[in-house]
């Protein structure tokens, strides 16, 4: 069973809650690697418009995908987040950290989709 390790994020939970099945965790890291264009869209309008009552709303929808697949530094910025009382420039600073993670990982995601795909069929 492929379990590929990668710096940026981790599917070690996953596996750990899927007793190793390979279709469902295809199918989880499928669902994420779809949503990616939107989440980092939505980011990239909240870093103009400010709107730190959406960004809390976007960033909750986003919470359980990116907790279950471990993305780096994502708990720590979710965190920082959800405490802030008023958009600053770290808040700032946090969501473009979050958005280029977030780019830099699609294309990884989808290669291990690719290689997974060959153990789900």
């Amino acid at each position: 069973m492929m379990q590929p390790e990668h710096q940026l994020y981790s599917y070690s939970y996953l596996y750990r809650i899927t007793s190793t099945s390979p279709s469902f965790i295809h199918k989880m890291i499928g669902l994420f690697v779809s949503s990616l264009d939107e989440y980092v869209s939505e980011l990239e309008l909240l870093l103009q418009s400010k709107n730190l009552q959406e960004l809390k709303k976007v960033l909750h929808k986003m919470k359980p995908s990116m907790m279950n697949l471990e993305i780096k530094g994502a708990g720590e910025i979710l965190s920082k987040v959800s405490e802030s009382g008023t958009w600053t420039t770290t808040t700032s600073d946090n969501i473009r950290q979050l958005r280029d993670t977030l780019k830099e990982i699609k294309p990884l995601m989808e290669q291990d989709l690719h290689e997974l795909s060959k153990e789900v069929s």
